[in-house]
């Protein structure tokens, strides 16, 4: 099989998700703990130590339920580059139409929060005007352009919001 959905529906919160994305992807490599923490070492990161890497992927928890400790995002993007992955594809579920929890209070689908992260589309209650001005200009031009493919039919926009409308 060339592409592998890994089941992230169960985890609660980003660090969760990364933390299971991570053994995924480490395991599809076919690499230990160790072995990713020698790449991690190879790339500068040499904080993420096999220990380290346990922790993140586990997600170990405190009498609460919580984790001990949450994925900073030095570590994030670190680790995808040590794994060769979109920062993108550990953070956010990979089926469009799973739910991403973003704090405890907000969650969106997992396409949606690509479209977010990747600065091509704001989420629902977000000021367009102020998404929009903090946008790279290239960006922009680039988003014009896929703008007139989805419109000419060669592009096809996931939106989620087909039954929030249809009410």
């Amino acid at each position: 099989m060339l592409v592998e959905f890994v089941d992230m529906t169960n985890t609660s919160t980003v660090s969760d998700t990364i933390g299971a994305a991570v053994k995924a992807v480490r395991t599809r490599h076919g690499w230990t703990q160790a072995d990713l923490a020698a790449q991690c070492a190879s790339i500068g990161a040499p904080h993420l130590t096999a220990a380290v890497i346990y922790d993140i992927e586990s997600g170990r928890r405190d009498a609460a339920g919580r984790r001990r400790r949450e994925i900073s995002t030095d570590e994030w993007l670190a680790l995808a580059l040590a794994l060769d992955a979109a920062p993108v594809h550990l953070a956010v579920p990979l089926e469009d139409s799973d739910t991403c929890q973003l704090t405890d209070t907000v969650s969106e689908q997992a396409g949606l929060v690509r479209q977010w992260v990747r600065g091509v589309h704001p989420l629902g209650g977000t000021d367009r005007r102020v998404y929009y001005m903090f946008v790279p200009e290239a960006d922009l031009r680039r988003g014009e352009q896929l703008a007139q493919l989805i419109d000419v039919g060669l592009i096809e926009v996931i939106t989620g919001r087909e039954e929030e409308e249809d009410s």
